[in-house]
C-alpha cells in the first residue's frame, strides 16, 4: 500500500502541476480513462490521485456525473483571495522578525532576476521567478503550518490567476511589489511588510469587478449549478 499510495502522489503532483500551468480549466471533467492514457497508468492510482486533489480542494465531484477541476462561485474566489492575502501578509510579517540571512539573500537576487525577467518582458522566466520569490518568502516565516496552508490556498487560486502576468504593466507592477516586501523585511519593519504583501495579492491592484473580467468564459461557477461545496454556503 504504501508504494501504491507514493505512486498515487506523483500522479497528483504532475496533474496538479498541468492545472496550474492551465491544462486542465476550472469546471473541466477529470476523466479517468483519459487521464489514465494521458499519464500512461491503470486507472487505480488516477482514481486514488483525484481522491487526493478533492482533499486540497483543487478538484470535486458531482455524483452520477465524475470528478471535476474546482470551479468557485464569484463570491468563494473572493474569499479565497481575501485569505490568501492575509496569509502572505503575515508569512512576510514573521519573515520581516525571522528571516536568516541566507533567506534574505535568496530573497535579494529574487527580486532581481523578477526585475530582469519584468524588463525582457518574458511572462514564462516571470512565473517561475514570482514562485520562488513566494516559496522563500514562505519558508522565512519559518511556521510549517502557515506555510504548508498558505501554499494550498496558493494552489487553489493560481487556477484562476495563472494569466495576471499576460495583462499589459502586472510583471512591472508585480516586481515593485516584491521590492517592497524585501525593503519592509530588511528593515524589520512587520506592519510594512504585512501591508505590502497584502497589497501584492489584493487582485493584482484591480477591482474585484474587473478581475473577473479577465478570466475566460465558464471558469467562475454558474450561480444556477449547485454548490459543490455545500458546507461553505451561508
Amino acid at each position: 500500500m504504501k508504494v501504491k499510495g507514493n505512486f498515487a502522489l506523483t500522479i497528483r503532483d504532475r496533474i496538479e502541476e498541468d492545472m496550474i500551468n492551465g491544462r486542465y480549466a476550472p469546471g473541466e471533467m477529470l476523466d479517468e480513462l483519459v487521464l489514465a492514457e494521458r499519464y500512461g497508468v491503470s486507472r487505480t492510482p488516477i482514481r486514488e490521485a483525484i481522491q487526493l486533489l478533492e482533499v486540497q480542494g483543487l478538484a470535486y465531484r458531482v455524483p452520477r456525473e465524475g470528478a471535476f477541476v474546482a470551479k468557485l462561485s464569484s463570491k468563494d474566489l473572493l474569499a479565497l483571495l481575501e485569505l490568501l492575502a492575509y496569509q502572505e501578509g503575515l508569512c512576510a510579517m514573521l519573515a520581516a522578525r525571522r528571516i536568516e540571512p541566507e533567506a534574505l539573500a535568496s530573497l535579494k537576487e529574487l527580486v532581481d532576476r523578477c526585475d530582469a525577467a519584468a524588463r525582457k518582458n518574458d511572462v514564462e522566466l516571470y512565473a517561475r521567478e514570482n514562485v520562488a520569490f513566494h516559496e522563500v518568502l514562505y519558508a522565512s516565516c519559518r511556521n510549517e503550518y502557515l506555510t504548508r496552508d498558505v501554499t494550498t490556498l496558493r494552489k487553489r487560486s493560481q487556477l484562476y490567476r495563472r494569466n495576471n502576468f499576460h495583462q499589459a504593466g502586472r510583471m512591472t507592477e508585480s516586481a515593485a511589489d516584491h521590492r517592497r516586501i524585501l525593503e519592509a523585511i530588511e528593515k524589520q519593519d512587520e506592519w510594512a511588510a504585512f501591508r505590502a504583501a497584502v497589497d501584492h495579492i489584493a487582485v493584482a491592484g484591480r477591482s474585484f469587478a474587473e478581475f473577473l473580467m479577465t478570466l475566460p468564459d465558464g471558469f467562475v461557477a454558474d450561480s444556477n449549478r449547485p454548490n459543490p461545496y455545500p458546507s461553505e454556503e451561508t
